[in-house]
């Protein structure tokens, strides 16, 4: 070895009446801490980067020696004989274990399994196997007795035991058998490295009745079968033994008398022939009692039995780790505030005293604010205290000119001229709220305890959809500043999760919202336009009940997630499993369709979901298309069709939103043409390129310019670029066409806006002439716009898009196809359609606007999306009467037609426009789709795990004998990983906000039968789930999944991707099934499943007492009331689900006989006293209730 160990630090206890041996020391692997322990139970850190300064300090035992401290990412544990203990790192206790299982412990190490299990033994008969999180003892392994040094070898995931006896055994860590063992030394084992696959041990050796110690250190090598080594002679006497953490063939030998020597494992002459220089003496006056090395290799400490601490280092400038957490220190001391006045007559003082305050309330200009001078004792009333003839409303400041104004208005020497929008009345202000933003609903539990405690649960604002309350609202939707409606929704989360969030408050419709906390959840108002688009919701319906093999399919989850949208009923819902999906598409990610993590106020979410819905539809096109299977729902194709080639049929998404287009290319140099057919699902609207000229006629042309004839040339243009000639076999100037052959069903228009210009553009035309748009006594003619771009001489109120007079029913749009030209007009929706228009076909159609979604953004906040809707006459509420709906994420409300129609202000931009065919009914057939759902999935055993199980599996499919029907009876349990840790903060006053709780995924799923026969309780699913995205914590402890149970190479369960086992669940759901199960909202809503509440009996909330607030757990309902001992080590789903259908039965039995609520009565008392444990102490109560024990004896199973 080269380096040369020196001294660097050297510290003691300066307290001699504290002063006791050092028993145990070791480096902190996470911050740069020293942790020392000594025989009289007290606990020191030191911080170790600028000397040894002591950090905490605090008694871990009383009067017992700490023998073993481990750190870890949570906090210290420290070992006593009698007590194990867990504290932070400030000192504070987290968890204490002392019983009669703790007689006379020794030694600690963490399981190779995991960090949250730790393997505790000492001189009794049982090795204890205690879970960190809880600070409980989860198992008892017998025949570990007289442990006394144990480690773990994480080449081999064996631990190391070393006995009283010099016996070394290695165990497996799951079981505990002891799988080798060796006999190290005759007498007592002293202490015992493991490095890879060496292993190093020291001790005494019995000599004529009496301990020596072995002058060697003995080393094995533990890969196959324990083998001997060459050993290491160490004359002084080897006592401790530590290997290095970077080098692992070297070892730090220390003596009883202060001497150390480095040496290397691999040279196995070192110890014979090691230089002067690789042997030190510790300048001790007693003897050598712990040692341990930093994690960097780069400092060791030593302690002794004088309660001192030695550091050496073999480097001037060392570390402690390689990456240390920042260290929490106290906050300094609060300095006493600096006054300063701004009269020349006071200097500026760090004290003060009344004169001082005195002279600031007289009237002396103060730099500083008076909040700055602690309030001193009083008993005359204050001079702020002023009498009420001295108070006055201070007047508001001017309000704020509107940007129209500002934009029209034309300056004539110092005076600004601008015509009267004719929005406000004249010399009149609409008073602003203060609390611009929408008040957040009160938490679920607060709502609770208040109902309880006899109060009123006041939201502090009004319901979202109130009629009477919406009739009130002062802010005008169609004004320059945004509604609080429209603003950016979170979710906030209180310490009992989501589940607290009262979503309600945000939704009083019978429409379902979906959630934000979710990547790319942007989607959402484009979700919600394709569920109203009925021809594509019954598209995606119809897909879902077929046999449809790819994993990651679009179709499929809009499917499901239509579904859910229809059993919501106000609900909230999550697109959770469609936009994991969308993030395993690698063509999303190219497009760059993925949300940023941390999106600021220059995104344009407006762009990101133009592009999302040409994707989205092509992928449809291409999962929904099949070359020969294309079920025919347009009739008016058949006749096109040669019934030889029936391939030629468009697939249900072309026949729904494709525009039949011919594209036309000819070469200008040879004149050689080429044509083909194509199916674009969205126009694209294109603008002129100068939409502000110097010329002010022609600006004032390109202003009137109507949206029929953007429309119109959107859809026929005409384009030159220079491309690839296949005749000329050369670049050459190329002349485009495209000619529009047949209409849509469903029209898609993106507004494209991307400059300040063209959204000006909506902004004029939506503001018409001056005339304000809300005047309903103008009747306009019946075509207000046409693909001239000529005003209608009445039509001084119409905005840009096509609507009906006075904004009391929407807009509607003709198109006509004439040749290789088209027609589009704006009908006068007031008036009925024409009698000779309401026939329609591929070349002539009447469309109506059915929705927008819009990008809104506030000033420079982060900018989202909300789309209105026109609800279908077949789904409106009846009470309401305007079709029109808001939905901003899981905001949703009835609005007006104004509001959809006005983009006066600049918070709001349209980007995608819907129109639907009015005959849509007649023009679409979509009874030809499949409706016959496949419930054949349900009677196969799927697995995709390479390396299945010998054994027998734990379920028994179903025959179809056993078919489910409506009502059938089925027991249900879940089982979760997490795919993220909880993001929380920490507030000013030391609470804890949860910022996003943890990403959970479903891991397992286990249904059972329900109903009465010799089956009952037998599963016939047991499904755990293949997961490609990475897991930082598999949960173990509560959901019984390792790692590997959810890879395909190496578990040995019935593996399944996750759209297999939802389509299970969703066929279940759908045929009708009742679903048993404890706590099932949380477990539906990570599915990403919403089940009918008529169809699910949730024993959490039947063994419920609301007076009581405390809903009561499986294990503990399952031992008082069934007398069953379950989740002993962790959970199982199967055990759990059969559970919660024993305790409904128990629950039908005990309410026939009408004991019931004694009954409950009796558990909640019982758990009262025992403290809602299992096992209940001995001065409470021995064996559960009288009722209690009757009901669980004639249940037992």
């Amino acid at each position: 070895m080269e380096s040369h160990w020196t001294e660097v630090h050297r510290t003691c206890d300066s307290d001699p009446t504290k002063a006791a041996p050092i028993s145990s020391l070791v480096w902190d692997p996470y911050q740069d801490l020293l942790w020392t322990g000594n025989d009289k139970g007290r606990v020191t850190s030191y911080y170790a980067r600028d000397g040894l300064q002591r950090y905490t300090s605090f008694k871990g035992q009383v009067e017992q020696q700490i023998r073993q401290i481990l750190p870890n990412d949570r906090g210290v544990v420290n070992l006593s004989p009698t007590s194990l203990q867990m504290r932070n790192r400030r000192g504070l206790v987290k968890w204490n274990i002392s019983n009669e299982d703790t007689r006379d412990l020794h030694c600690m190490t963490t399981s190779t399994l995991g960090n949250n299990e730790l393997l505790v033994a000492g001189q009794q008969d049982d090795l204890l196997v205690v879970n960190v999180n809880l600070g409980t003892i989860s198992r008892k392994v017998s025949g570990a007795m007289n442990t006394v040094v144990m480690k773990k070898a994480s080449s081999s995931r064996l631990i190391c035991c070393g006995s009283l006896g010099g016996e070394v055994t290695l165990r497996d860590p799951r079981s505990m058998k002891v799988e080798q063992r060796v006999q190290a030394h005759t007498g007592t084992l002293s202490d015992l490295e493991v490095s890879g696959n060496m292993m190093l041990t020291c001790g005494f050796s019995n000599r004529q009745g009496s301990l020596m110690v072995d002058p060697l250190v003995k080393v094995y090598d533990i890969r196959m079968s324990i083998r001997a080594l060459a050993p290491i002679p160490f004359p002084s006497g080897p006592i401790f033994l530590r290997m290095h953490p970077r080098l692992s063939t070297t070892v730090f030998i220390v003596s009883q008398s202060g001497q150390f020597q480095v040496c290397d494992v691999s040279n196995l002459a070192m110890g014979l022939h090691a230089p002067a220089g690789q042997f030190y003496q510790i300048p001790t006056s007693s003897y050598i009692t712990a040692i341990d090395v930093s994690s960097t290799g780069e400092t060791v400490a030593i302690g002794d039995a004088s309660s001192f601490v030695y550091q050496y280092s073999d480097r001037p400038d060392y570390s402690i780790n390689a990456y240390s957490d920042q260290l929490e220190t106290p906050d300094p001391p609060q300095s006493r505030p600096n006054v300063v006045l701004e009269d020349s007559r006071y200097e500026q003082t760090t004290e003060y005293d009344y004169t001082v305050v005195t002279s600031l309330i007289s009237g002396f200009l103060a730099a500083s604010p008076l909040s700055l001078i602690g309030m001193p004792h009083y008993t005359e009333p204050l001079l702020s205290n002023w009498p009420s003839n001295l108070l006055f409303e201070v007047g508001h400041p001017p309000s704020q000119i509107e940007e129209e104004v500002l934009r029209n208005m034309k300056t004539i020497d110092f005076v600004g001229y601008a015509p009267n929008p004719g929005t406000r009345r004249r010399n009149q202000v609409v008073r602003g709220n203060a609390n611009k933003a929408m008040n957040a609903p009160k938490f679920r539990s607060q709502q609770a305890l208040e109902l309880l405690r006899g109060g009123v649960v006041d939201d502090g604002d009004v319901p979202m959809d109130g009629k009477e309350a919406k009739r009130k609202l002062s802010v005008d939707p169609t004004g320059l500043k945004m509604p609080s409606s429209y603003g950016r929704v979170e979710i906030q989360y209180s310490k009992f999760g989501v589940e607290d969030f009262d979503f309600g408050f945000y939704n009083h419709t019978k429409y379902g919202g979906l959630e934000t906390h979710i990547a790319n959840s942007y989607c959402n108002s484009m979700l919600q336009m394709l569920h109203f688009t009925l021809p594509l919701r019954q598209i995606a319906i119809s897909h879902i009940k077929a046999d449809c093999q790819k994993e990651n399919c679009l179709c499929c989850e809009l499917g499901f997630l239509f579904r859910m949208l229809e059993d919501a009923n106000g609900q909230n819902c999550q697109a959770t499993n469609f936009l994991r999906a969308f993030r395993t598409i690698p063509q999303a990610g190219a497009l760059g369709l993925f949300e940023p993590e941390q999106p600021d106020n220059t995104i344009s979410y407006s762009m990101l979901i133009q592009n999302f819905i040409r994707f989205i539809l092509e992928q449809l096109h291409q999962e929904t298309y099949s070359p020969n299977a294309n079920p025919m729902i347009l009739p008016s194709l058949a006749a096109g069709l040669e019934e030889s080639n029936p391939t030629d049929t468009p697939s249900s998404i072309q026949q729904v939103f494709g525009l039949k287009t011919s594209n036309y290319s000819k070469c200008s140099h040879c004149g050689n043409e080429i044509s083909r057919t194509t199916y674009p699902y969205v126009v694209d609207i294109m603008y002129p390129k100068k939409l502000a000229t110097s010329n002010v006629k022609q600006d004032i042309r390109i202003k009137k310019r109507s949206f029929a004839s953007l429309l119109k040339t959107s859809i026929n243009r005409e384009t030159k670029t220079k491309a690839y000639c296949v005749s000329c076999q050369q670049y050459q100037p190329i002349g485009t066409k495209k000619l529009l052959r047949e209409l849509p069903s469903v029209l898609t228009i993106n507004s494209g806006i991307t400059t300040a210009e063209q959204a000006n553009l909506w902004r004029h035309h939506a503001n018409g002439n001056g005339k304000g748009t809300n005047n309903s006594s103008h009747t306009t003619s019946p075509r207000t716009d046409s693909d001239s771009g000529a005003e209608s001489s009445n039509g001084s109120n119409k905005t840009w898009l096509p609507e009906r007079n006075g904004w009391q029913i929407f807009g509607r749009l003709l198109i006509r196809i004439v040749g290789d030209d088209i027609e589009i007009k704006a009908l006068d929706c007031k008036q009925p359609v024409p009698t000779e228009f309401l026939v329609g076909s591929a070349k002539l159609a009447v469309y109506e606007l059915s929705s927008i979604v819009s990008q809104v953004q506030n000033n420079r906040e982060v900018p989202h999306l909300v789309s209105q809707i026109r609800i279908p006459k077949t789904e409106l509420e009846d009470d309401e009467t305007s079709p029109w709906y808001l939905f901003n994420d899981f905001l949703v409300k009835n609005i007006e037609p104004e509001e959809v129609f006005s983009f006066k202000g600049t918070w709001k931009i349209p980007s995608i426009l819907q129109y639907t065919r009015v005959d849509l009914d007649q023009f679409l057939d979509l009874s030809n789709l499949p409706s016959q759902a496949d419930l054949s999935i349900l009677f196969k055993d799927i697995s995709v795990t390479k390396n299945p199980a010998r054994d027998p599996p734990s379920y028994q499919v179903l025959n179809e004998d056993e078919m489910p029907k409506k009502g059938t009876l089925i027991s249900i349990d879940a089982e979760f990983v997490a795919l993220s840790q909880e993001e929380t903060e920490i507030r000013s006053d030391g609470t804890k906000s949860v910022l996003r709780p943890s990403r959970l995924c479903l891991a397992r799923v286990s249904v059972l039968r329900g109903e009465s026969n010799e089956l009952e309780g037998t599963p016939f699913i047991d499904d755990y789930i293949v997961n490609s995205e990475p897991i930082v914590d598999y949960l173990t402890d509560y959901s019984g999944i390792e790692a590997g149970d959810l890879d395909p190479q190496t578990s040995k369960h019935t593996l399944v991707p996750l759209k297999i086992a939802y389509k299970k669940l969703r066929l279940l759901v759908d045929l009708g099934c009742i679903f048993i199960g404890h706590g099932l909202k949380s477990d539906f809503r990570i599915i990403n499943i919403l089940v009918p509440p008529e169809q699910v009996i949730d024993t959490l909330d039947i063994y419920y007492m609301r007076n009581r607030q405390r809903k009561i757990s499986l294990r503990f309902l399952a031992w008082a009331l069934l007398e069953l001992d379950i989740q002993q080590v962790t959970h199982n789903s199967i055990e759990d689900a059969k559970t919660a259908l024993l305790l409904y039965k128990k629950y039908l039995e005990l309410r026939e006989n009408g004991t019931f609520g004694k009954v409950l009565e009796d558990i909640y008392e019982m758990g009262r006293k025992s403290n809602w444990l299992k096992a209940t102490p001995k001065d409470a109560i021995g064996t559960p209730t009288a009722a209690a024990t009757k009901a669980a004896t004639s249940f037992k199973r």
